[in-house]
């Protein structure tokens, strides 16, 4: 229960404990906290005995070694008091900003690695059952394990951070189910990587795409001891008279074998969703932002309630770097689904899809052109297009916006512009006017003239006609472009200064209403004293006439 003076201040009686709480405050150490407990008697002991005071230095080991009452009243006094709270909120940025920096680092150095280790298969260059590729592996697990363990601590920084924010002694109450969820969804895509090993589970496709024929071909994902065998049995196709001790008939079948089969290994299957972790990158911007690492910014959006979140972040960040935010996004865009794509089509007599084809598939789906000379041969490839047209056309959208921003005038120049167009037309409509005045006279006197019939009369008067709607089309260009000088600044602007004179007139109505009222008062004090007066006057007159 709280006090009803301090809310946050535990309530005492003459049995509890009474905390009394002094910071204390060192720049080169850890700050310390002081605790001063004092511990009443009972009703039975004499009253003359002094009270036993024990001041403790209290740290985190030693507030985690008190009782569990202990432990709740020391917490509730020390979240009441605002300079500890501010210290401990700024060490707590601190340490968050420094996870993130390591997660950032794991991620994307087990992306690198992943995609290391993937070209060297996809090149040919190494295979999936050397010491190399599972030494890559391993680090990659390692680096996976410490990273769910970061993701964790992140957490229970974050929640900590909540309980300052808000004064919470248990960090229970902020640990929602939400919460909860949302933090096994990051450790669990944090977690996705390729194991250690060699397995051949495969993703199929029902659309099978033509190969040619070829037999140097050496599949990575086929052990050393099949692609020996495999050779072996093509060489003795080729060339019947040469003997060959070995059997093949238990380790590899040529009649179950389908060349031309595309799917997809489980190794890719498992490096694809590591992409997921460039979320990463996106926390980090916004851990190194400074709207969130300025005590300015943060005591202004607290007073306006705005959490400064990832999208407010990315939104002010397009709002002011418009195109460098746009670049970014599609290059990086570029490259992961370019090699995604490259990653998703493999086929047992071609392989991997070149990074050409990959690039050029990318540019004709991002684009949504879509000419069907390369296509993906798997779920995983046409999975990973789809979202690259999704993606194009909301580029797209973004970059029909910025564009239009870029070409936009600004204020100044929008009233430059309207100004020198409403000279012009101004200029234009005098003279239009002069012509209709002088081929209107030519007009009159050729028709007074009994000329009317011939053809100077007429041209005269198609010159009249002419310049009368030219006139009107002037006019008319005038009305507009004053209409779009009215915009919504405009707008504010007039409502601005409205308000402020009404406000102004308002103010002077008001001093004269408690002029006038001061007058009023005036007023009745001068007619209270022209009766009195008038009293007196009586009064002196009627003792004149007594006398």
């Amino acid at each position: 229960m709280a006090s009803p003076d301090n809310p946050r201040l535990p309530l005492t009686s003459g049995a509890s404990p009474v905390v009394k709480y002094m910071e204390m405050r060192d720049q080169t150490q850890t700050p310390s906290t002081s605790i001063t407990i004092t511990t009443a008697q009972s009703s039975s002991s004499t009253s003359n005995q002094p009270k036993a005071q024990t001041n403790l230095s209290i740290n985190e080991y030693e507030l985690r070694r008190m009782p569990t009452r202990q432990r709740r009243v020391v917490k509730k006094t020390l979240m009441a008091n605002v300079g500890y709270r501010l210290g401990k909120r700024k060490n707590l940025h601190i340490q968050r900003r420094f996870v993130g920096d390591l997660m950032c680092v794991l991620g994307l150095l087990g992306i690198v690695l992943m995609i290391i280790e993937c070209e060297l298969s996809f090149n040919r260059l190494d295979h999936k059952d050397t010491t190399f590729s599972l030494f890559i592996k391993a680090t990659i697990s390692f680096t996976s394990i410490i990273l769910v363990g970061l993701v964790f601590y992140y957490h229970r920084i974050d929640l900590t951070l909540y309980c300052v924010d808000n004064s919470i002694d248990d960090w229970r109450i902020s640990l929602t189910r939400k919460k909860m969820f949302l933090i096994m969804l990051e450790a669990m895509i944090c977690m996705i990587h390729p194991i250690p090993g060699h397995f051949l589970v495969e993703w199929g496709s029902q659309y099978v795409k033509k190969a040619e024929d070829g037999l140097n071909f050496i599949n990575p994902y086929r052990s050393s001891q099949n692609v020996l065998t495999t050779a072996i049995v093509l060489n003795s196709t080729t060339m019947p008279t040469i003997n060959t001790p070995i059997s093949v008939s238990s380790t590899f079948d040529t009649n179950n074998m389908d060349p031309t089969k595309p799917y997809v290994p489980i190794d890719v299957m498992l490096s694809l969703p590591m992409f997921f972790r460039l979320y990463i990158v996106c926390r980090l911007l916004m851990l190194r932002s400074h709207l969130v690492r300025d005590a300015s910014s943060q005591s202004l959006g607290y007073l306006n309630r705005v959490s400064f979140t990832f999208p407010f972040v990315i939104k002010a960040y397009i709002q002011q770097h418009p195109a460098i935010c746009l670049t970014t996004f599609c290059i990086s865009s570029f490259f992961i689904a370019s090699w995604a794509m490259r990653a998703c089509d493999f086929n047992e007599k071609t392989g991997h899809m070149s990074m050409l084809d990959a690039t050029w598939l990318f540019v004709i789906s991002f684009t949504t052109i879509g000419y069907g000379d390369i296509v993906p041969s798997t779920y995983c490839g046409r999975g990973i297009a789809a979202i690259t047209g999704i993606i194009g056309v909301f580029s797209t959208a973004l970059l029909v916006a910025v564009i239009t921003q870029k070409l936009e005038l600004t204020r100044s120049e929008k009233y430059v512009h309207n100004f020198v167009a409403s000279i012009e037309l101004a200029k234009g409509f005098r003279d239009q006017a002069a012509n209709v005045v002088k081929f209107g006279w030519r007009v009159w006197y050729l028709k007074q003239k009994g000329k009317h019939m011939i053809i100077p009369y007429i041209q005269a008067q198609r010159k009249l006609l002419t310049s009368i709607h030219y006139m009107r089309k002037m006019k008319q260009q005038q009305r507009k472009l004053n209409d779009n000088c009215v915009t919504l600044l405009e707008l504010y602007s007039v409502q601005s200064s409205t308000s402020t004179t009404v406000q102004d007139t308002s103010q002077k109505v008001s001093l004269m209403e408690n002029k006038v009222d001061k007058m009023e008062d005036k007023l009745i004090e001068i007619n209270q004293g022209m009766v009195t007066l008038q009293d007196k006057i009586n009064i002196l007159l009627s003792r004149i006439q007594q006398r």
